[in-house]
């Protein structure tokens, strides 16, 4: 999403970033309340396994309302050109995963009951079809990402402040998946993980070309990191089988 000048942020920029972060929060909120209010109105245990084109469209719905609600943070971006652009540009990312999913993951041995933890994430067990609700998931995380960016950008913050910044948000987020019942292992790699995520992001957004092609890319790719080392670390033994 093209290169911008780091400035020193002047006084009150903080405040100014303020209804932003506050719309973000909400989306981000709202969709996750809407997600377990859907899936449990279906008697889904896992939505995004049982109903993927359903949760796929969710999403990409709440990608669409936020792109409109947070369009004042991307100015001369949001144009049909540019839009084209990055669309060509994210098309490979999506076809090396959707490569991933169909060919890699159902060699992947599966996770043994006995080894998962007792309140195990969806995806452990998870076919191929989960990933497409997560990746408009994914997508819809990162338009808020980019806005909450490119808000910081706008109001001067040095791109360091911008990147602890996003570790903060972005890491603190994702403890609050010790309030879903997750081991704490789970949240403390995945909350390392995003913070890690916070740190870089900030930089590809503001200093890569398609910055939002590398954003996203590396986003999923924790993903597909993750559940395959969970599938060789938990796998079923062999004496098993």
């Amino acid at each position: 999403m093209g290169d911008a000048t780091v400035t020193t942020a002047p006084t009150g920029s903080l405040r100014r970033l303020a209804p932003t972060f506050a719309l973000v929060a909400m989306l981000w909120s709202a969709s996750s309340w809407g997600y377990y209010a859907l899936a449990d109105g279906l008697d889904l245990s896992n939505g995004y396994d049982e109903a993927p084109v359903l949760f796929a469209a969710y999403y990409l719905a709440w990608a669409g309302a936020a792109l409109a609600l947070l369009r004042g943070a991307f100015p001369d971006r949001l144009t049909r050109a540019n839009a084209a652009a990055q669309t060509r540009a994210l098309a490979p990312i999506l076809l090396a995963y959707g490569a991933f999913v169909t060919f890699v993951l159902p060699l992947l041995p599966d996770v043994s009951m006995l080894r998962a933890p007792r309140d195990p994430p969806e995806f452990m067990f998870a076919s191929a079809w989960y990933y497409l609700p997560k990746s408009a998931d994914i997508l819809f995380q990162q338009v808020l990402i980019a806005a909450m960016v490119r808000r910081c950008d706008a109001a001067r913050l040095r791109l360091r402040a911008i990147s602890l910044l996003m570790a903060l948000l972005f890491g603190g987020f994702h403890l609050t998946l010790a309030l879903d019942g997750f081991t704490p292992l789970y949240v403390a790699r995945f909350t390392l993980a995003a913070a890690l995520f916070g740190v870089v992001v900030p930089r590809l957004y503001l200093r890569t070309r398609h910055g939002f092609r590398w954003a996203y890319g590396l986003h999923w790719g924790w993903y597909a990191l993750d559940a395959t080392i969970t599938h060789l670390v938990l796998a079923v033994p062999p004496w098993a089988m």
